[in-house]
């Protein structure tokens, strides 16, 4: 456990600059709740949380999503709420995330806001260059945060043809 623990912790808190944060998103506004308590137990770091209940006008807010990026190294939501500051513009995946972190990732199909995160967004930003890099200025550029997805089910909906696809 202690060796997975200081992976995790060595993994967040060290992503490209020190302006990018570590973003988990979770289905549900009970789930977000749940991996911030835990993230906040075991990592010392600053852990945010963004819901509609908690933060309502947060599409006219753009002060909101600044304030979020400058004071935690982890920010917890779920996907709609992550999906949404894309398209507004509050949040650039490439700039301010170093890693994306799925829970519950075998959601990640069809039009599930996971899916229009990766294909809207992360799909057209340029890969992560090889490890280590060739140069220290490759790591300063805007690329592709690393993904971590978690899941207790592998095989969505029993089908192993279509959840590798």
């Amino acid at each position: 456990m202690c060796a997975r623990r200081f992976s995790c912790c060595a993994a967040i808190t060290n992503t490209n600059s020190t302006t990018q944060v570590s973003w988990f998103v979770a289905p549900t506004v009970a789930l977000a709740r749940q991996q911030q308590e835990v993230i906040k137990a075991g990592i010392p770091v600053s852990v945010g949380l963004i819901s509609g209940k908690d933060e309502p006008d947060q599409w006219k807010d753009r002060e909101l999503w600044l304030r979020v990026l400058v004071e935690h190294r982890i920010v917890v939501s779920t996907p709609d709420v992550l999906l949404n500051a894309l398209r507004h513009g509050y949040v650039l995946l490439g700039r301010d995330v170093g890693l994306l972190v799925f829970d519950e990732a075998h959601h990640t199909a069809d039009k599930h806001a996971y899916n229009l995160v990766m294909r809207e967004f992360y799909d057209k930003l340029p890969p992560r260059p090889e490890f280590p890099p060739e140069s220290p200025s490759d790591v300063d550029e805007i690329m592709r945060p690393v993904i971590l997805g978690l899941t207790a089910s592998p095989i969505f909906g029993g089908d192993a043809e279509k959840a590798f696809r």
